[in-house]
């Protein structure tokens, strides 16, 4: 017996994923709407000559309709419409107009007189003039424009476009003036300093029909090809280098990496998508479980199994700029806790024997005595005081990329997923130094508590990573450069792990702040990167949250972690396979059998 979807009301999709994927095109217009619609486009018209005839109200009110019906970020409807026709206010708007298109003639050199010649606005000749203003509403969080402030002003662009094209389509010429100073409008009309005027149309039944631009008609310019506007991939004339010298290089190159990343492939999402919905649940219920199993299958074309094999990789190195006291705890706890670790009694050990996955801790760079039970990667026995110069050399830095690179890629064999942690006394001061020299925030900014420095600690914290900075001078178009200088070389190792486990196309589950870091400057390095990155945690460290946000990653758990070596990833393994056992295992619709009223 089948089971069928519960009804949707009328305003809901009612489109199944069988549908779409069947027919991929169905949402289209039909032939004549599709005609109408390009026509419309095709004839719309700037129109500086006006009929006296009054606007048909009704056409009025459709046009307006169609301008609010308009896409707008955030669903935040900014615009607004301030009909004018009284007389002396449009007196006045002319005036305006007039004043600046006289201002603007000298500018023109030997085409002012063209420029005067033409006629360039029907403000008092329109029976009806627009106002289309950007209410900003400030102090308002709005979805969409925290990051770029604008989209209101875009939003209202629309707007307008959406009510020039209705009026075409209505017989309604429109006519935008483009002259004038925005203060003198807002005067004018006794808005308050909040609401930008946008634009000033005139509307009513054109005195003219033009079929081409009016400036083209009047010889000002002509409409150059579409192939001139259309570029592939990225700008074709890159901007010229600043003044300066080049980015430094950090000493990895084309010739180290084992190959290129492939970019995650959308129709394995789709697919997923597609299952996802007829699966016998409402829309969306599975959150953030759902864009997970996307972003799995983009890149391994399947959901994540019921128990993934799980490889741990907890890189160990000491860094120069423990010598600091910007920790609790002295450098050599770093070999300690990694030789712990390897023996199975620290938290990741114990979390790797219960998950059964398997765990590799190598020593990248610790200091003293190599402990028994760690994969010996040593590159130098920690790194030098980044208050005093960088972190590594080109050359170890290099090494240490490439060593973190192979161990990934051998480790992803027989891993359906990289988790990646470290160990390392001072490697968050590392971290926020990096963070810093890649986003350019001030050391205030990224420095947190760590092992857990009580107040004056973060304050000394924040110091030792201002001058580690400042001794620096790290350029942010070098982003593995920026690692080398003030990174460790777990971080060196930790970038080349991602990249290996990337090229062997296994996704990577992060651990905390140090670990993120890494991740970020090698995504800024190779943006492919990012499709395998998964965020296991957030931790504690307040400028985690800083470095999630710059991966674009929503992280799995938040349980306010600070122990490193992976283990707030690891924890958030078992998430990971219940979400695949959920999307492989869940009846559908069509194979169950409830009615669509919900019935059995």
């Amino acid at each position: 017996m089948s089971l069928d979807r519960p009804a949707l009301p009328p305003d809901f999709d009612q489109s199944r994923a069988r549908e779409r994927a069947a027919d991929p095109t169905g949402w289209r217009f039909e032939e004549p709407e599709r005609r109408g619609l390009y026509h419309a486009i095709e004839a719309r018209r700037d129109i500086r000559r006006f009929r006296p005839d009054p606007l048909d109200p009704a056409a009025l009110e459709r046009i307006l309709a169609a301008a609010h019906a308009a896409p707008s970020v955030g669903l935040m409807q900014p615009w607004r419409f301030i009909t004018v026709t009284d007389p002396g206010t449009l007196a006045a708007m002319q005036a305006i107009a007039q004043r600046e298109r006289l201002t603007q003639a000298p500018f023109l050199d030997e085409r002012a007189g063209a420029y005067l010649d033409l006629k360039l606005e029907g403000i008092r000749e329109a029976p009806l003039n627009l106002c289309v203003c950007c209410d900003r509403r400030p102090g308002e969080e709005i979805l969409g424009r925290h990051t770029i402030p604008d989209t209101d002003l875009y939003s209202t662009c629309l707007a307008i476009e959406n009510l020039w094209l209705a009026a075409r389509a209505e017989g309604v010429g429109v006519g935008w003036v483009s002259f004038y100073d925005e203060g003198d409008v807002r005067t004018l009309l006794g808005m308050p300093a909040h609401v930008i005027p946008v634009a000033w149309l005139c509307l009513g039944y054109p005195d003219e029909r033009p079929t081409r631009p009016g400036l083209e008609a009047a010889g000002w310019g002509r409409r150059s090809p579409l192939a001139d506007h259309i570029f592939s991939e990225r700008w074709p004339a890159p901007a010229p280098p600043a003044e300066g010298a080049a980015p430094r290089d950090c000493g990895v190159s084309a010739a180290d990496l084992s190959g290129p990343v492939r970019p995650g492939e959308h129709r394995a999402t789709l697919a997923i998508r597609d299952r996802s919905d007829e699966l016998i649940k409402p829309p969306g219920s599975l959150g953030a479980l759902e864009s997970l199993l996307e972003r799995w299958a983009a890149v391994t074309g399947g959901p994540p199994p019921a128990a993934p094999r799980a490889a741990i990789l907890v890189l160990a190195a000491d860094h120069g700029v423990a010598a600091h006291g910007t920790s609790l705890y002295p450098s050599r706890v770093s070999g300690q806790v990694a030789a712990a670790a390897a023996r199975g009694e620290s938290a990741i050990g114990v979390l790797a024997r219960t998950l059964g996955a398997r765990l590799v801790v190598a020593d990248i760079g610790l200091r003293g005595p190599r402990q028994p039970g760690l994969r010996d990667l040593r590159v130098r026995e920690g790194t030098a005081d980044i208050c005093t110069g960088p972190a590594m050399t080109a050359p170890e830095f290099a090494r240490a990329h490439s060593e973190g690179e192979r161990l990934a890629a051998d480790l992803c064999v027989e891993a359906d997923v990289l988790v990646l942690g470290e160990i390392g006394i001072a490697n968050t001061t590392a971290a926020s130094a990096v963070l810093a020299g890649l986003l350019g925030l001030p050391a205030e900014a990224v420095c947190g508590r760590g092992a857990g420095l009580d107040a004056q600690g973060v304050a000394h914290k924040a110091t030792v990573v201002a001058a580690a900075v400042a001794a620096n001078a790290p350029d942010p178009r070098a982003p593995l450069e920026v690692l080398r200088e003030l990174g460790g070389l777990e971080f060196a190792a930790l970038a080349g792990a991602i990249r290996g486990a990337a090229v062997a196309g296994t996704p990577i589950l992060l651990d905390g702040f140090a670990v993120g870091v890494a991740a970020l400057a090698a995504v800024r390095a190779d943006p492919t990167l990012r499709d395998y990155l998964f965020a296991g945690h957030r931790s504690a460290e307040p400028a985690h949250a800083i470095v999630l946000r710059q991966l674009g990653l929503e992280p799995l758990l938040d349980q306010r972690l600070r122990l490193g070596e992976a283990s707030g990833a690891a924890l958030a393994l078992p998430l990971i396979g219940l979400a695949g056992a959920l999307h492989a295992e869940m009846g559908t619709f069509t194979e169950s059998g409830v009615d669509r009223a919900g019935r059995t």
